[in-house]
């Protein structure tokens, strides 16, 4: 298995309509998991989601990168995981088009680079970039 989740597709949006959901606290909210988010490198926010054995439900992150329409990585840490990145990098294809392409990366020690990177892969893969957030676009 690889060291990092990455996963590719193009919607059929434009990138503006993209970047928003990305970067918009409250569409942020609605498709991936509440949050106090704010779209400045620095600032320090936390994801809050149901809670399970291992896990309290919250994810302390902090932004790392932003560029505008095309790119905005965080670092991810919560449960048995830490100091991992989540990076969203956009390309406009035609005004109407937009490849997305994400990549969760710095898993580290056993557990970290089998189990929780599975759970998580299947996650971001089968339910939050393809259900998730293609519905929050198609309402919006």
């Amino acid at each position: 298995m690889p060291k990092s989740i990455q996963f590719t597709k193009i919607y059929d949006f434009p990138v503006e309509k993209m970047w928003n959901a990305l970067t918009d606290q409250q569409a942020l909210s609605e498709w991936l998991m509440p949050c106090d988010f704010l779209p400045e490198v620095g600032h320090r926010f936390t994801f809050r989601t149901k809670s399970y054995p291992g896990f309290n439900g919250i994810v302390d992150c902090k932004v790392l990168e932003l560029k505008e329409k095309e790119l905005l990585s965080f670092s991810w840490s919560g449960g048995s995981l830490s100091d991992s990145v989540v990076t969203f990098r956009l390309t406009d294809l035609d005004g109407k088009k937009t490849r997305l392409e994400f990549e969760h990366s710095g898993f580290k020690g056993l557990m970290n680079t089998f189990l929780t990177r599975k759970i998580l892969s299947i996650g971001w893969k089968e339910k939050i970039l393809t259900v998730q957030l293609q519905k929050y676009l198609e309402n919006e």
